[in-house]
């Protein structure tokens, strides 16, 4: 589910409560079968997940760099979501597939959005 990032804003302003995102910033090496089932499970999970909100998606095939940003109502259902035994095999793992990965995990207070995005 593709979030949808003024839905997330008026979410935020109405209720005044913020959203929880986890941007996981990686670059690939080769991408195997394993990786794409283990990859299709673990958004499956995400999206069976209580609280779960979306997901934006972003991609730099010069320098094999990809971005995914998962949000979610809470910290507490973000993390008991990073507990997840397909979550955990994937980042067992994470060597074969990414050269390196980063996790940022934020309180979003404020969207901003303006034009066609």
């Amino acid at each position: 589910m593709e979030a949808n990032i003024r839905e997330l804003k008026k979410r935020i302003q109405s209720e005044n409560t913020p959203v929880y995102s986890a941007t996981f910033n990686f670059r690939t090496k080769e991408l195997d079968d394993d990786f794409e089932c283990l990859n299709d499970a673990i958004d499956e999970a995400a999206h069976d997940s209580p609280g779960f909100l979306g997901k934006r998606w972003w991609q730099d095939p010069e320098t094999n760099t990809q971005s995914v940003i998962y949000y979610w109502e809470s910290r507490e259902e973000l993390q008991e979501f990073s507990r997840h035994p397909k979550h955990q095999k994937a980042k067992q793992q994470y060597e074969r597939w990414y050269s390196g990965y980063e996790i940022i995990i934020a309180e979003v207070l404020s969207i901003n959005v303006a034009g066609d995005i």
